[in-house]
């Protein structure tokens, strides 16, 4: 029997967001989209630990000091602001980390299954790196799941700032012939079209409709019949890539 090897979900988060500053401490109905982010990533049965990689800037302070606040249980690592990848280098650093699961903070209605089964794909020794199809799920639940061994690989060689924003280029873009990819098919029934993610006020408004009526801890399948049945919902933010 092999050892498990040790799992952290590890979202970046800050307040310089330049589309929408401060995004991740909006608030959605009681709460925060970070906290509603957090109490869902307690859902994952895969994870061996949550870590928060937010930035050296002082304006994260009071993000840092919220986290601390709530979730006493999350690690929080603080790093460079424009050098993402680093900072994710730097997490799994320091939480020991052997396999990394990446989710965006401003995506507060992830499904919690899909990163189980992303996690399951990999750890089964199918792949380096795992990720959802693009187009395959609306923007906003995304998962991307590697090995250490490539997110060290991917800051090692890793050299256009865009590689370096964004994590995931260089092992599922730029270079993914060096690695063993999976890519996640959509294996359930279709979405209709939608953005759950937070880059603009619009997604704001959408972010509060299923949060008020279908609820932060709803299963994903919840918001996808809710909005399959509210097109009018669905098509608040459209107006915005997806």
């Amino acid at each position: 029997m092999t050892e498990e090897k040790k799992t952290v979900f590890i979202t970046q988060a800050r307040t310089c967001s330049t589309r929408l500053p401060g995004k991740v401490m909006k608030r959605i109905g009681d709460t925060t989209v970070l906290s509603c982010f957090l109490q869902r990533s307690f859902r994952c049965s895969s994870l061996s630990k949550i870590c928060v990689a937010t930035t050296n800037n002082g304006a994260d302070d009071s993000l840092a000091a919220q986290i601390r606040a709530e979730f006493p249980q999350v690690h929080i690592t603080r790093g460079s602001e424009e050098d993402v990848l680093s900072r994710y280098v730097q997490a799994a650093e320091e939480t020991g980390a052997e396999v990394i699961v990446r989710v965006t903070s401003d995506c507060p209605y992830f499904d919690w299954n899909l990163v189980d089964r992303c996690v399951a794909v990999l750890k089964e020794g199918k792949a380096d790196a795992v990720r959802t199809v693009r187009g395959a799920f609306p923007i906003g639940l995304d998962v991307e799941v590697f090995t250490r061994r490539a997110l060290e690989t991917a800051h090692a060689k890793a050299k256009t700032p865009f590689e370096r924003e964004h994590v995931g280029p260089y092992i599922f873009d730029t270079h993914s012939f060096e690695f063993s990819l999976h890519w996640m098919e959509n294996t359930g029934a279709p979405w209709p079209e939608c953005r759950l993610t937070l880059d603009y006020p619009e997604d704001l408004l959408l972010l509060e409709r299923l949060y008020n009526e279908v609820g932060p801890m709803a299963d994903t399948e919840e918001y996808r019949l809710f909005l399959l049945g509210n097109p009018e919902i669905a098509a608040v933010n459209l107006m915005h890539p997806h």
